[in-house]
């Protein structure tokens, strides 16, 4: 009986020492191993520091802009009819400041496959301008989502909408896909030697294709305009929103103007579906 009861203590004891184990186990950091050591004292249950494991960031952005440009085909060129904003070369304040005006007569043109006389097109600028000063009093600088609210109520354009631009592929996508790009620009920054120095403080044009190394544009400020290319980094760089609405509108110079949109225009674009 006596050695019944002895067998019975050590199976306790080889239990409680097994379930101990176990819950140190379970229960180590996550940062440490566990390991036995043998000594002169028996076997001793030993932690172990271990260095933690160093994870590289992986660059979503950088993989994701590799990515497009390599299913982006290698050029693109779409068919606008071409549009200067003074059409007869009649550089008043009107026509100084239709730029924005001659980039959706351009895209409605390519909507409606239609290609307009001069006076024609002279008569569509007026007539938005005329829209401008009733529902805006006055004809202004107008940023992206103006742009929009003005083709779609005045022009009765409906696949539009402005987003931001964070890379020049961002463009080159919509083009690809077959949309017109029309984008708002710090105008000197384009460096376009047609301009009359020193070239406009605000300015917007439309983005009808593009290569490797440049962007293809039907720019209405110059009569030498149509399918004007610009290197892509100078174009990227170029890109600048105007920085303020219709209702903050302030009296600035030339030089004053260029300067706020160089520094507070966002990267913007306007983004046109044909179908």
């Amino acid at each position: 009986m006596k050695k019944i009861f002895a067998l019975i203590g050590i199976v306790a004891l080889l239990g409680m020492s097994l379930v101990g184990t176990l819950n140190l186990w379970l229960t180590r950091p996550t940062n440490t191993e566990l390991s036995l050591d043998s000594g002169e004292q028996g076997d001793v249950l030993a932690i172990e520091e271990t260095e933690p494991i160093e994870i590289e960031p992986i660059l979503f952005e950088e993989s994701l802009e590799e990515e497009i440009g390599s299913i982006l085909k290698e050029k693109v060129k779409i068919n606008v009819p071409f549009y200067v904003q003074s059409p007869f070369a009649k550089w008043d304040d009107l026509h100084n400041e239709a730029c924005e005006e001659a980039s959706l007569i351009m895209v409605e043109s390519w909507i409606k496959n239609e290609v307009l006389k001069k006076e024609d097109l002279n008569q569509r600028i007026l007539d938005s301008v005329s829209w401008q000063e009733e529902n805006w009093n006055g004809h202004f600088d107008l940023n992206v989502q103006e742009v929009v609210e003005l083709a779609n109520e005045h022009f009765g354009i409906e696949k539009i909408y402005y987003t931001s631009v964070n890379s020049i592929n961002d463009i080159k996508k919509e083009l690809n896909e077959g949309n017109l790009v029309i984008i708002p620009t710090a105008g000197r920054l384009l460096n376009n030697p047609h301009y009359r120095n020193p070239g406009p403080s605000y300015h917007m044009l439309v983005v009808v294709g593009y290569n490797k190394k440049e962007i293809i544009t039907n720019d209405p400020g110059t009569r030498n305009g149509e399918n004007f290319s610009y290197p892509n980094d100078t174009f990227f760089n170029a890109i600048h929103d105007w920085p303020f609405s219709i209702k903050e509108f302030k009296f600035l110079s030339k030089d004053e103007k260029a300067e706020e949109v160089k520094l507070q225009g966002e990267k913007m674009m306007i983004v046109v579906k044909k179908y």
